[in-house]
Formats: structure tokens, C-alpha cells, sequence
């Protein structure tokens, strides 16, 4: 936060001693309070937040991560932005207030607006592309400020936007997806993903990358989001690996699916057929530390693995103390976009107290500069001309054995371009093409 001279603890900054009633009157800044005694009127500024409520949005992409996200929000990131005002001797009291868009971009849009109705114009938007797409014409238009701590959609690189995000594109994973597949010795890919701008956005990047290395993409299986019967699309990839594994041979044909909560459908589905059942599956962050998945299909869960690529986030005392207590809550891992999350709210706080206002158009010019100046519980926080998250390495997630809880089994390194496989956890040596 930056404060002038030597009053950076000071709530009430004096600006000045008036002789004189009327002078004192006429030159009180707005948000003053005067008082007499009888020969002097002091004036003091009172900073417009103080003693005020400060509320900021948060929108959930599913009910199912509400079980998550609301002791994140409420227990953890509420009670440290809180405690952070008061060390500098703010009298504010931040609130979140948790919303749930359940699944639908048309809903999110609902929340959205529902916040601006309540003059909550910064609020932390859904993980999900196609939401934070469906919002932000409404954003710009009504000077609203939207964060996203999973949106990685390259459709929404869009510069000076009142869009933010804390996490890197798909221009970057997209090629870690690419080397994780080929280091496992995969020439050919099933590609089974959403229909929406988030699912598009990777096969885009996903599909020349691969091929540019020599590999062979078979189909792409696209499916409207809302779907939960895939008995149609796994008989046409069945068919499909039944004729490639004959040409390419085992273990070099792969599944990649580009999908949301609804893959543990999917995979429960695919035991039916045995062809694609028995195919290495690949996913991305859109399937990691899927709880859902070990809860409601761990057989199916275990014997797939869905190995998935996901941000790695910085080796440090401040993650670990987060991963400490937010496991302690929840009993789940805290994972990078977690840690977005964390950071976000961070830099509302510190911008809106630095601000002294909740006003969108106040606090956006804040924005990237606060982020380039933190290092935060997911890394350095700078963005690039997009306000989108530099690039990032990316850990390898997979499911165990026994279905008991996702591990990392390997890491891909953004400088290098290289991945490397933890094969005492992964139990072989993976043979790249």
C-alpha cells in the first residue's frame, strides 16, 4: 500500500489547522469532520471507507464446489483479508459473499447482475470460460471488475477488458498436454471434449501441436456441456480404437478428454466398452483433484488414472501454510487455483484499501501493478498485456491406485519443454516416441 510521509499506520490523516470558522468551512475536504474550541476549528479527513462494510462477489461454477470454495473463501481468505486491514489500522470489515452459477453461463450472468444490483461491483467470476464469456460484455458495459482463478480460454486474452486472470492460458498448456501424451510413447489421440469456448480454445492450440510432432489425432468427439448420456459418443470412439490400436498397437493409443465434472459420467459409462476402457486417458485441469470422481466412481477412477496436466504453483512456506489449513477444513488438497484464489482476494484488498473505494474504475488501473508486485501463494503474480497470468510449469496429476486421493506422478517444464516422469510413484519407465 503506498502512503505518504511517515503515516502509514494513521487512519485519520490531519491536513490542516484553520484559524478561522469560515475559512475552516470552506476549505474541509469531502468525507471531513470539524470541530471547535472556541478559538481554533481543526479539520480532519476521514478516509470514505472507514467504519464500512466492504463486500466483494464470489460465483462458484458448480453447487458441487460450494464445498469447497465456501470454507476458502469464508474461513481462510475473509478472516486474512480482515486481519490484514486491521494490522494497518483500517476500521473496514471485508465480507465475500458466495453465489453458485450451477453450471450454467446464463445463470453466472444472473449472479452478476444480481451483485451490481446490490452495488457489488469486484467479485471473483467462475473458473469456467464459458461464464466469465457469457459476463463480461455485462462487466465492461456496467464497470464491473471480474477476476477468474480458472479461466484459460485464449478466446479471452483480450487487452484493457474488465477481465482478469489469475492463471495462465491454454497457449501454454496446451503444449504441456502435447508432451505429456508423447512422453508416454502415444502416436494417437481420441479427443472427447465440451462444446464450449473453454474446450474449444485447447483443441485449437492442442491439435497442431501434437500433429507438428508427429502425431495423429483419430476423431474429435464434441458434446454440449449439459450432456449426461455419452453411450453415443464411447460407441463411436470404441469403433475408432478398435482400428487404431490394430494399427498403432498397445499402449500407443490414447484418450484425451477436455472436460468438467461431468467426465466421472463419462468414465463410469466407459466401462461398457472395453476397447476404450483399456486405452491410456489423459485429461487436463478441467478433470484434476476431481473429488467427485473418487467418490462416485473410484473403480472406473483407478483403472483410468486420467493423468492431467495443472498449474504448478511456487514451492513456498506461504502455500504450504495454506495447503496446512485449508486440508484441515475440507480434507482435500489445496490446489493451484486455490491459490489464485487466495492472491486475488489479496490484491482486492490491498487495492480497494489503497483506493479507499469499492469502485471498479477506481481500482482496475491497481490491478496489474499490485499483482506484479506480489508474490503470492501460487508464485509471482504478474500478468502479461492481456491481464492474464504469465506462463507457468505444470505437475502431472493422476488418481492412485486404490482411488484414495489424486498424487502428482510427473512435471512438465515451460523453459525446457520437457517432461519428466516421478516412476516411483508411476511404477514403470514411459517410453517417448
Amino acid at each position: 500500500m503506498e502512503m505518504k510521509g511517515n503515516t502509514l499506520t494513521i487512519v485519520l490523516l490531519v491536513v490542516g489547522l484553520i484559524v478561522g470558522a469560515g475559512a475552516g468551512y470552506m476549505l474541509a475536504p469531502k468525507g471531513s469532520t470539524t470541530s471547535e474550541d472556541g478559538v481554533n476549528t481543526v479539520t480532519v479527513e476521514t478516509l470514505p471507507l472507514e467504519g464500512k462494510t466492504i463486500q466483494i462477489g464470489y460465483i462458484c461454477p458448480t453447487t458441487a464446489t460450494l464445498e469447497t470454495s465456501m470454507p476458502l473463501v469464508k474461513e481462510i481468505q475473509e478472516i486474512d483479508n480482515n486481519e490484514y486491514a486491521n494490522l494497518l489500522g483500517y476500521d473496514v470489515e471485508f465480507e465475500w459473499l458466495v453465489d453458485d452459477a450451477t453450471g450454467q453461463a446464463a445463470i453466472h450472468l444472473e449472479k452478476v447482475q444480481g451483485f451490481k444490483a446490490m452495488d457489488v461491483n469486484v467479485f471473483i467470476g467462475a473458473t469456467w470460460s464459458s461464464m466469465c464469456q457469457a459476463s463480461l460484455s455485462y462487466c465492461n458495459d456496467n464497470d464491473m471488475l471480474m477476476w477468474s482463478t480458472g479461466s484459460t480460454s485464449p478466446l479471452l486474452a483480450i487487452p484493457d477488458d474488465n477481465l482478469y486472470r489469475m492463471c495462465p492460458t491454454d497457449l501454454v498448456q496446451a503444449p504441456a498436454m502435447a508432451r505429456m501424451m508423447e512422453s508416454m510413447g502415444i502416436e494417437a489421440v481420441i479427443l472427447i471434449y465440451r462444446g464450449d469456448a473453454w474446450a474449444d480454445g485447447i483443441v485449437n492450440i492442442f491439435v497442431p501441436e501434437f500433429e507438428n510432432n508427429g502425431g495423429v489425432i483419430l476423431e474429435k468427439i464434441r458434446y454440449a456441456g449439459e450432456t449426461t448420456e455419452f453411450s453415443n459418443y464411447l460407441q463411436t470412439a470404441e469403433h475408432i480404437a478398435e482400428e487404431a490400436v490394430a494399427e498403432y498397437g498397445e499402449g500407443k493409443v490414447a484418450v484425451e478428454i477436455i472436460s468438467f465434472a461431468e467426465f466421472v459420467t463419462m468414465i463410469t459409462q466407459a466401462e461398457d466398452y472395453p476397447t476404450l476402457y483399456n486405452l491410456p486417458w489423459f485429461g487436463n485441469d478441467g478433470t484434476v483433484l476431481s473429488q467427485q470422481a473418487l467418490d462416485d466412481a473410484p473403480t472406473q477412477a483407478a483403472h483410468l488414472k486420467i493423468y492431467s496436466t495443472y498449474a504448478a504453483p511456487a514451492d513456498s512456506e506461504k502455500f504450504q501454510n495454506l495447503y496446512d489449513r485449508f486440508f484441515a477444513l475440507v480434507s482435500q488438497p489445496f490446489g493451484y487455483y486455490s491459490a489464485c484464489s487466495y492472491d486475488v482476494g489479496t490484491i482486492f484488498a490491498t487495492t480497494i484499501l489503497q483506493a479507499q473505494s469499492t469502485d471498479a474504475l477506481d481500482i482496475i488501473p491497481l490491478q496489474a501493478p499490485a499483482a506484479f508486485d506480489q508474490f503470492g501463494a501460487s508464485g509471482w503474480n504478474r500478468l502479461n498485456e492481456d491481464g492474464d497470468r504469465y506462463a507457468s510449469n505444470y505437475q502431472i496429476w493422476a488418481i492412485n491406485d486404490d482411488a484414495s486421493s489424486w498424487e502428482v506422478y510427473g512435471l512438465y517444464d515451460g523453459t525446457t519443454d520437457t517432461v519428466t516422469w516421478n516412476t516411483e510413484i508411476l511404477g514403470f519407465v514411459p517410453e517417448s516416441r
